[in-house]
């Protein structure tokens, strides 16, 4: 038993040994592996605390660095104006020509030949009257002619006897001398009767009423059997309001500013918004010649042809007058404004500094702005500005957009009315 219990053992001991024998390089392999992933973690642990105190400390430097650079501006260079300056002034159309017509005398309306919307040509009748007491009045006018040439015919027959004898010495020097101052008075009376028949007769005359120029009838007060009664007192209706539309015209007040440049032939476009967006052409015909003191405005009238009579007197306008530019005027844009206690100005780049320039505001186009001052064309004026700029502070100046604008603006329009609205 016991040599039995001893190989036993022996053969337990063997056992044990070959198989710590064959595990002794896996426990090695593991034990360099562990350190190995401790120091990774450490090494991961340590620069994920550092990466933010890091970046923090970037953005520190950035902003102490940004504090103390020079602020960054946006800047649009000043343009040169040379194209046409569009202004649109409101105005009333009113016909070429437009009459009131009155009476010349007294009457009975016979014959009412229109209406209101009525077209005639210069000469037609429009109205006949019929004038009972004219008629008789020219009865009495008639029989003083005769009667006065009746006279007229005796004391010439007389004359010529009262010479004969006064040859023959009958009769005296003064009494030829009343024959003939009666003669001379006859005659006198004899043409101013003939003159008083003319004018009854030219009054007959008056009771036609006709059409001093083609036209639209577009009122009338009377009716047929309507008393008239001559002349156009401040009380007294006119029977008939005559307009001539085949052309019509609109004054308008232009401003001082525009006067100058403005010439006859000059063409214009009418806009009537009632009438779509179609437009008429119509020319400046004449203008005043002075300007108003109170209003400091030219007066100045347009005339639009109107054969299909499209255009209705009394309608409300917008009339655009190209005027030829002047002198070359400054453009700005508007965010480049400032507007202090001091007055208006705008900060202009020099270099790398900023310079506030003062300058007087000439035309509102709304986007920009036609300005006088001490400014040049290319010159570069800060937009959108910081009310903390000053002169001589340093700035970093960006072109805005990336690329100068173009120095010459196209033209508005739109001043309208924002375009001028020019007001008068």
């Amino acid at each position: 038993m016991s040599s039995s219990h001893s190989r036993t053992l022996r053969h337990r001991a063997l056992r044990h040994r070959a198989f710590r024998h064959r595990m002794r390089p896996t426990g090695t392999r593991h034990g360099r592996v562990v350190p190995i992933v401790l120091a990774v973690l450490f090494i991961g642990l340590a620069v994920a605390g550092l990466l933010p105190r890091l970046a923090q400390s970037k953005a520190r430097a950035a902003e102490q660095k940004e504090a103390v650079a020079p602020p960054a501006v946006f800047t649009e260079s000043v343009q040169r104006d040379t194209a046409s300056r569009p202004y649109e002034v409101p105005g009333t159309l009113s016909g070429l020509h437009e009459t009131a017509i009155f009476a010349r005398t007294n009457g009975f309306v016979r014959a009412l030949r229109v209406d209101i919307g009525s077209t005639v040509r210069r000469g037609d009748t429009l109205v006949v009257l019929d004038q009972p007491e004219l008629l008789e009045q020219l009865r009495q006018a008639e029989a003083v002619v005769a009667q006065t040439e009746a006279s007229a015919a005796l004391a010439r027959t007389s004359l010529t006897r009262w010479t004969q004898l006064a040859g023959q010495g009958v009769v005296t020097p003064q009494e030829l001398d009343e024959r003939q101052a009666t003669a001379n008075v006859t005659e006198a009376n004899v043409r101013a009767a003939r003159a008083n028949l003319a004018n009854l007769r030219e009054q007959q005359r008056f009771g036609a009423l006709t059409a001093p120029f083609n036209g639209v009838v577009t009122a009338r007060s009377i009716d047929l059997g309507s008393l008239v009664v001559a002349g156009a007192a401040a009380t007294a209706r006119p029977l008939l309001t005559l307009v001539q539309t085949d052309t019509v015209r609109v004054m308008l007040q232009v401003p001082q500013s525009a006067a100058p440049r403005l010439r006859v032939g000059l063409a214009t476009r009418v806009l009537i918004r009632d009438l779509g967006d179609s437009a008429f052409v119509g020319r400046v015909v004449r203008t005043a010649g002075a300007i108003e003191p109170s209003s400091r405005t030219l007066l100045v009238e347009v005339q639009i042809p109107n054969t299909r009579r499209q255009l209705l007197p009394g309608m409300f306008a917008q009339v655009q007058l190209a005027i030829p530019a002047g002198s070359p005027a400054l453009r700005i844009p508007a965010i480049a404004l400032i507007v202090r206690g001091d007055g208006t100005q705008v900060a202009r780049v020099e270099g790398d500094s900023i310079a506030l320039v003062p300058i007087t505001v000439t035309r509102d186009f709304g986007t920009t702005l036609e300005v006088s001052g001490a400014l040049e064309a290319g010159d570069q004026l800060v937009v959108n500005p910081a009310e903390s700029l000053t002169s001589g502070q340093r700035v970093r100046a960006t072109v805005r957009g990336g690329a100068a604008p173009s120095a010459t603006p196209a033209a508005t329009p739109s001043a309208a009315p924002a375009a001028v609205k020019a007001a008068p």
